[in-house]
């Protein structure tokens, strides 16, 4: 249940244990804070909010400050988050854009279509971002390989095909407005 800010009703107790592993969360110890939510979730387990933060947590802590964190644990603490409450653009968004940090780009790409569904009104800025951060990756991860154009097609075609998402126009509309040129 949510109070009219949205945001979920906790007992006192509750909310002083959350409170608590925010307050790490905000001073930027990711690990304390992981500390302090992984102890949350455990006695909270039907908090989504409280398994969210403690993926986040988990993703900056092993990503920013090295914390040895298995992909697995913060794939399970997000996959949690979004089971208890299926209505969060936001879990859905930050799951997506964890899974194409560690090269799952099918699942992130499900992730962000998710969100594009609960949200419409995000949906070019989601389907924008998909394809942005995805692409980006991609270069990263394979370098040398893609410097070659032939090599990126496929994976240029994607991040493309969710730009035109963004912009609500197809490849023919697309084409059409390349060919009149980009000057006028």
């Amino acid at each position: 249940m949510a109070d009219e800010s949205g945001m979920p009703e906790r007992d006192a107790a509750a909310q002083k244990k959350y409170d608590a592993a925010m307050k790490k969360m905000d001073s930027g110890d990711f690990k304390a804070a992981l500390t302090a939510f992984k102890k949350y979730t455990d006695e909270y387990p039907n908090d989504a909010e409280g398994w969210y933060l403690r993926a986040e947590c988990a993703n900056y802590a092993g990503g920013m400050f090295g914390a040895r964190i298995k992909d697995e644990d913060i794939i399970a603490a997000y996959t949690k988050a979004m089971e208890l409450d299926d209505t969060r653009v936001d879990f859905y968004q930050a799951y997506g854009l964890f899974c194409i940090s560690i090269g799952k780009y099918e699942e992130a790409e499900k992730a962000y279509n998710e969100a594009a569904e609960i949200d419409e009104s995000m949906s070019a800025s989601l389907y924008s971002e998909f394809a942005i951060e995805y692409y980006n990756h991609v270069l990263a991860e394979y370098g040398e390989i893609l410097d070659e154009p032939k090599n990126r097609v496929k994976y240029a075609k994607k991040a493309l095909s969710y730009m035109l998402k963004a912009l609500e126009m197809d490849e023919s509309e697309a084409k059409d407005l390349l060919n009149l040129g980009l000057s006028e």
